[in-house]
């Protein structure tokens, strides 16, 4: 008996979904017939049995914006950008909500589906390490020892690298913060067969990895180094060791940015 209950609910379920899709295309018909009314009132039939319904509440507020009912239209809007609604670009691009396109209630309810659809650019965890971010000039000891491009991509979730060396040595990393872990890290490749892994903490307005290699039965340890400087440049600071007692420094870069340098 019980599983005739399920079967029954299950069913009903289904019709219910059948329903709704019938409905749906009738509105989206009457809705690009310019029968604006009816494509409300059947968006509306939608949402009584499917209130979280995305596609139902974002298509009637683009018939309350063209129907001249920009009240209705941005109380959609909001519904939308409150409920996690992440098509940043249905709400920028669609001719109908020029309407109510300047309207401060559109423009917050865009921030907020910004928000939801990018989601690295407003977490501050993952903007610790955009000092880093620019075009620079690179130099060790006073010389110069490269170039070096710093980008955000993936809407913010990562920092991509590439650097090309006064030598010829191409390399590139991605550095993204990881919020399961709590940590920053690298991932170093270059063109020598170079590969190298970091993890590390943003921490006194810097960026602090750590790593560690094996060559063989020799294991190296790492402790790699970003800070900024007073004068807007950055330190890139890289010691090695095999034993965490003596520190050998192999690299210690000054990036300046190009625009400043005038190359």
């Amino acid at each position: 008996m019980r599983h005739f209950f399920a079967l029954l609910f299950l069913t009903q379920i289904a019709f219910a979904s059948a329903d709704i899709e019938a409905t749906r295309q009738l509105a989206i018909a009457a809705q690009q017939a310019g029968e604006l009314e009816t494509a409300a009132s059947l968006y509306q039939d939608i949402l009584a049995e499917a209130p979280a319904d995305m596609r139902a509440n974002y298509q009637l507020a683009r018939v309350y914006a063209r129907a001249g009912q920009p009240e209705s239209a941005l109380d959609r809007v909001e519904f939308l950008a409150d409920n996690g609604f992440s098509l940043m670009q249905l709400l920028e691009t669609q001719a109908d909500f020029d309407t109510i396109r300047d309207d401060a209630r559109f423009k917050a309810a865009l921030e907020r589906v910004a928000a939801a659809r990018y989601p690295c650019e407003t977490n501050p965890k993952k903007r610790d390490f955009d000092f880093w971010l620019g075009n620079w000039n690179v130099t060790q000891g006073g010389q110069f020892a490269g170039k070096n491009s710093i980008t955000s991509i993936l809407g913010g979730c990562a920092l991509f690298e590439q650097w090309d060396s006064a030598a010829g040595i191409q390399g590139k990393s991605f550095n993204y913060y990881d919020p399961a872990h709590d940590h920053w890290r690298q991932i170093w490749i270059d063109d020598t067969g170079g590969i190298i892994e970091f993890t590390g903490k943003a921490r006194d307005g810097g960026i602090f990895y750590t790593a560690e290699t094996r060559s063989g039965d020799t294991v190296t340890y790492h402790k790699f180094e970003f800070t900024q400087n007073g004068d807007g440049t950055v330190r890139q600071f890289w010691q090695t060791s095999t034993d965490k007692t003596a520190w050998t420094t192999i690299w210690d870069g000054r990036y300046a940015p190009i625009e400043t340098t005038g190359q």
